[in-house]
């Protein structure tokens, strides 16, 4: 069952008690009183709630989703085609869309890109088969999926996903990248956010839709008096933040793009460092709905994605930093095969569209490299990206694996 803005307390927290933790911690008392859930929580919708509070819809909602997964219970959100999610490729339909989409923006885009679909079935009497499921399923089973490809015909017509394991272990896409299988079709210059950090690929091979970009959430509350706010990652990579700094452990994605760029900038040394500075791996969920923080009693620095700086922002005590050295950014990225028909591009052509890159703009914080779409993003953004020469130097299928056991190593 999806956890919807109409639904009441009572409805949630019956469906999936795991979530009365999370609402007594967000300030939601009652909920922790089977009494009072049974008669106040059957007046009270989620939207209303949030309202009350001064929340964020989306943020909340996104917790509470969080909470079903770590229990378990990961609520059936879509279509039945997307509900078995230890599988990420369909097995059936003429035309074959696969991938893991970030949660935040998972609903709306599969919503209107069903519309899209329904229009290709009925101009072509195709079917698609489409296989979209969340990016929470983890690296495992996305790596299970990829073992099952052996050659070209095996692949989707189209395939999205964020990070880089995917797209650039030559165990797993990059080979067939250097087959020459895939084109990017889309527009030739990037949003003007963007377009200075040469995000598009200069081979032509990926599509770059958007970007998640990592931040700083910062609990002032242990600060020292005079003590300064971090600012760069050079900062927090120091012996002050020894045993100080959550990182988003569980976002695969965007926790593999950190050690990546940390490595390219600052070696073996700087992801040890990181590693010895690690208070706790958070999800990012977890870290931005500390609504509370008590001096002492949990990260000083948190790095999460952009859009989970939705949930702290009516926290008094928590800051939110936009690296002045850069967001560590990871790639949304989408592979469509170069003899893709008629009806696979338009396909395409609505996840590269403006109505794609406002949702994942607007409702999800991840900046759109569509040219036309206004990233909401603050005055002072920049950026810190891979780049396609690091990428082309290295194989990321053996250096991803080496960083994380550097950084494993230096925290424990």
């Amino acid at each position: 069952m999806a956890i919807t803005p109409q639904q009441t307390l009572f409805a949630i927290t019956e469906a999936h008690p795991e979530t009365i933790a999370v609402f007594v911690a967000q300030g939601y008392e009652n909920m922790g009183d089977a009494d009072k859930r049974r008669t106040q929580g059957k007046m009270v919708t989620l939207a209303q709630a949030v309202q009350a509070r001064g929340k964020d819809l989306a943020s909340f909602t996104a917790l509470l989703e969080n909470a079903v997964r770590e229990a378990g219970a990961t609520p059936d959100l879509t279509l039945a085609e997307d509900a078995d999610e230890s599988q990420v490729f369909p097995s059936e339909g003429d035309i074959r869309v696969a991938g893991l989409l970030p949660c935040p923006v998972r609903i709306p885009l599969l919503e209107a890109f069903d519309k899209v679909v329904a229009e290709v079935r009925q101009e072509s009497g195709l079917t698609v088969g489409r296989k979209l499921v969340a990016a929470s399923v983890g690296a495992d089973v996305l790596e299970e999926g990829m073992r099952s490809i052996e050659d070209e015909s095996d692949l989707p017509d189209i395939f999205l996903s964020a990070g880089f394991e995917a797209f650039f272990d030559r165990r797993n896409m990059a080979r067939f990248r250097d087959q020459g299988v895939f084109q990017d079709t889309t527009w030739p210059a990037h949003n003007p956010l963007l377009a200075p950090y040469g995000l598009k690929d200069p081979d032509g091979h990926y599509a770059m839709l958007a970007v998640v970009p990592a931040v700083f959430l910062v609990d002032r509350t242990q600060l020292a008096e005079g003590e300064a706010v971090p600012r760069t990652w050079r900062e927090i990579l120091g012996p002050r933040f020894a045993g100080k700094i959550a990182m988003p452990v569980g976002d695969f994605d965007l926790f593999n793009g950190i050690l990546l760029t940390i490595w390219k900038y600052f070696g073996d040394e700087g992801v040890e460092a990181i590693g010895r500075n690690l208070l706790a791996g958070m999800h990012p969920s977890q870290a931005a709905g500390r609504f509370a923080p008590r001096g002492g009693k949990g990260p000083l620095v948190s790095v999460i994605p952009y859009f989970f700086s939705k949930m702290a922002q009516f926290n008094p005590d928590a800051e939110i930093v936009w690296p002045e050295d850069g967001a560590v950014i990871s790639p949304i990225f989408m592979l469509t095969k170069r003899t893709a028909s008629e009806q696979v591009r338009k396909l395409a052509d609505f996840f590269a569209g403006r109505e794609a890159g406002e949702i994942l703009s607007h409702k999800g914080l991840f900046p759109s490299c569509h040219p036309e779409v206004q990233n909401p993003v603050p005055e002072e953004a920049p950026f810190l990206w891979l780049g396609w020469d690091f990428i082309k130097e290295h194989d990321l299928g053996e250096l991803i694996p080496r960083v994380n056991d550097i950084f494993g190593k230096a925290a424990n």
